[in-house]
């Protein structure tokens, strides 16, 4: 359906300073379907990302636990094997102090399974890290214009609510009833606009807090206490942008019905 039309037929119940005010806010709703539309996609590719690491990192986890009970005599090698590549992470590859612990732990035998079970394992964090960081940049590019459309259409909510409490007694009860039907569906569509915007203010900080762990504790000091909180702070990243999605999709839905009625 055209938009236009839209806002005409619901700018004929309307006079001139509301139906100004609803054309704004059609407009703005138009803009957050059409942004939310063009990224649905790419946000949904992204939790499902970050859900797949979360996997990853459980299986390395407990394949590392399996391999130390193998080999737990030389837990001391493995840790310092674990040091060193933490000591440059990132640089894209082993460095040669690991590179002589690896190979002095495969001499003593058994031992070299923990210390090729820790290497492995930083690795995959290491790489996880990274993508981990990626992907919350791109899921917060993509937010922040969404967001900022959300609140100029809870702004314009609130001005509708404020300029139709002031017309009100100007207007034939006929009229108010008209009224009353328009403030009700903006007064819906402010609660759930600011919810959505909540959820986004959220989601922004948890995943700011996410990137500031990884760079300051995890690649630091990567204790299996880290890795734990590594994974749960991912799982909670994931699911805060997939309630994030269920909102905006919801938002889109409500958006909709203005257009049309």
């Amino acid at each position: 359906m055209d938009p236009g039309t839209g806002r005409r037929k619901g700018s004929k119940l309307l006079p001139p300073d509301l139906s100004e005010l609803m054309n704004k806010l059609i407009e703005y709703g138009a803009s957050f379907i059409k942004e939310f539309d063009t990224n649905e996609a790419e946000m949904r590719r992204i939790v499902d990302e970050l859900k797949k690491i979360i996997e990853e990192l459980k299986v390395e986890q407990e394949r590392k636990n399996r391999q130390r009970k193998i080999g737990a005599a030389v837990t001391g090698v493995g840790g310092l094997a674990a040091a060193a590549v933490f000591a440059a992470p990132f640089t894209g590859g082993l460095s040669l102090a690991v590179a002589g612990a690896v190979a002095g732990a495969a001499a003593a035998g058994g031992g070299g399974t923990v210390v090729h079970a820790n290497v492995t394992k930083l690795r995959l964090e290491a790489e996880s890290a990274n993508k981990v960081e990626k992907l919350g940049k791109e899921f917060q590019l993509i937010v922040e214009p969404l967001k900022k459309i959300l609140e100029e259409i809870q702004t314009t909510c609130e001005r509708l609510e404020q300029k139709s409490t002031e017309l009100q007694a100007k207007h034939t009860l006929r009229d108010m009833e008209e009224f009353k039907e328009i403030l009700r569906r903006v007064s819906a569509l402010k609660k759930r606009s600011e919810g959505a915007v909540e959820t986004a203010v959220i989601l922004i900080q948890e995943i700011a807090n996410l990137l500031v762990f990884i760079v300051n504790v995890f690649r630091i000091f990567p204790t299996p206490e880290a890795d734990e909180k590594l994974r749960e702070s991912i799982r909670e990243s994931a699911d805060q942008c997939q309630r994030l999605i269920d909102e905006f999709d919801q938002m889109k839905k409500e958006l909709r019905s203005f257009e049309t009625k």
